[in-house]
């Protein structure tokens, strides 16, 4: 084998192994990512809320993600709504529950960061639901 040879299979090798960094390196780092993400995902509570406190928007949603009892009515709520909606047999009665949770949803949202408001409101909500699926 010539020196010339030689020097061009070197240049090759070389920049195969440089490719190959780059390729790891495009491959790894974005696997290291997603599985730094799961493994933050799969640590967190497990909640049932109606809402994730990740993307709360109103002062309403930002109280209740930041009182535990409040989380906690919503969530049983969350259950008991599921539950009513499901429990309907016509469509008249699915667009009833739906409307009557939307305007609830009016007047928790009106009550800020009230957390007394907020509380009375999940409880009548809850109360109505659950004498409607009793």
């Amino acid at each position: 084998m010539n020196k010339q040879n030689f020097l061009n299979q070197s240049e090759l090798i070389e920049q195969d192994a440089g490719l190959l960094s780059t390729s790891l390196r495009a491959i790894v780092l974005p696997a290291a990512i997603c599985m730094a993400g799961m493994t933050l995902f799969w640590s967190l509570p497990a909640k049932a809320q109606s809402f994730s406190c990740a993307s709360a928007e109103t002062s309403a949603q930002f109280a209740i993600c930041n009182d535990e009892g409040l989380q906690a009515m919503d969530e049983k709520l969350g259950t008991i709504y599921a539950t009513a909606y499901v429990n309907t047999s016509t469509t008249p009665e699915r667009q009833a529950v739906t409307r009557a949770h939307s305007e609830w949803l009016k007047k928790r949202n009106a009550c800020g960061t009230d957390f007394t408001c907020l509380s009375l409101r999940y409880e009548e909500r809850i109360t109505a639901l659950s004498s409607r699926s009793s």
